[in-house]
């Protein structure tokens, strides 16, 4: 079974939204209207992710919706705030989830709960079906021992576009690495994290690499990692020639190829010199890079890409 690694699969490209909230948490829109915009906005799936609250709108021809919630537990090692989980393909969330009831309470149009850790959050989740993956966690101050100690979970959330506009704090790829660093394998989702649509949409999302258009299909190629997370570029296709890598993408001023502590190799638009691990192969007529190969040494425990279009925007492969 191919794990991780989207582009050597057949299936369909699936745009997807996996972090939205409407008014039944705390969003700006009605629930129809939220997917409606997510639609017009080119999205191919929605996944409604009210906190602590099932939010049911049907799929139309254009737009795969998933029901989904955000949940929480309680602080992790080293924390003294609630951490935050996705929770994909849901149907029910429990009444009890067994936290510490002093972090419990009203908040705006939901009830805010905890479970006892993510770990057990994962595990419910994944009990119904549903695909858990970590909420921002460089946005939650979360210490690598957090993740590195939650079970279950596929994946955390390298980009979330609104924890970036209200703090910077939206690239999560550091702690995302430190995981990577030890073994743990995690793949890297992007989002909105969106609230307000018209305002924080469209400014991150991932791409899935699905058999079909169907929810089963769908949540299938999110556990396997059939996915890249993005704020922008496209990546067209990556190819492996023993350890060599060849990527294919949308125009780039620069795409390292990231790799664990000092290990890493990067092409660059503007500087026309080369490594004898990474070269240049293609550039379009404004001299972008749109090919490019990497040939770093065996061994590696994992190689990654990041590439950075001429806005800053980026997307990242998840772990080769």
């Amino acid at each position: 079974m191919t794990e991780g690694f989207p582009f050597d699969v057949d299936g369909v490209w699936l745009k997807a939204a996996l972090h939205t909230h409407t008014r039944r948490s705390d969003g700006e829109l009605e629930p129809e209207a939220h997917v409606r915009h997510h639609e017009w906005m080119g999205f191919d799936v929605c996944a409604i992710t009210d906190h602590w609250t099932l939010t049911y709108v049907p799929s139309s021809e254009h737009i795969l919706v998933i029901t989904g919630a955000e949940l929480a537990a309680d602080p992790g090692v080293g924390m003294d705030n609630d951490v935050e989980i996705l929770a994909i393909g849901i149907s029910d969330i429990p009444e009890d989830p067994g936290g510490d009831r002093k972090n419990w309470g009203p908040v705006e149009a939901y009830h805010y709960k905890t479970f006892p850790d993510l770990s057990a959050a994962a595990a419910n989740i994944a009990a119904q079906g549903g695909v858990p993956f970590i909420a921002h966690p460089y946005w939650s101050g979360m210490p690598h021992e957090v993740i590195l100690a939650t079970e279950g979970a596929v994946g955390l959330e390298v980009w979330n576009a609104s924890s970036e506009r209200e703090n910077g704090r939206g690239d999560s790829s550091y702690v995302w690495d430190l995981a990577l660093e030890r073994g743990k394998q995690l793949w890297g989702f992007g989002t909105d994290d969106c609230h307000y649509p018209g305002f924080d949409i469209g400014d991150g999302w991932t791409m899935v690499r699905a058999t079909d258009r169907s929810e089963e299909a769908f949540l299938e190629a999110l556990r396997r990692g059939h996915t890249y997370a993005s704020s922008g570029p496209r990546i067209l296709g990556v190819e492996r020639d023993g350890d060599a890598l060849e990527v294919l993408c949308t125009p780039a001023r620069m795409i390292n190829l990231m790799s664990h502590r000092e290990h890493g190799w990067s092409v660059r638009a503007d500087h026309r010199g080369m490594q004898s691990e990474s070269r240049i192969l293609e550039r379009d007529d404004r001299e972008l890079i749109v090919r490019a190969r990497f040939t770093p040494p065996a061994g590696l425990p994992y190689r990654r890409l990041v590439i950075e279009d001429a806005t800053g925007r980026k997307a990242w492969s998840n772990a080769i």
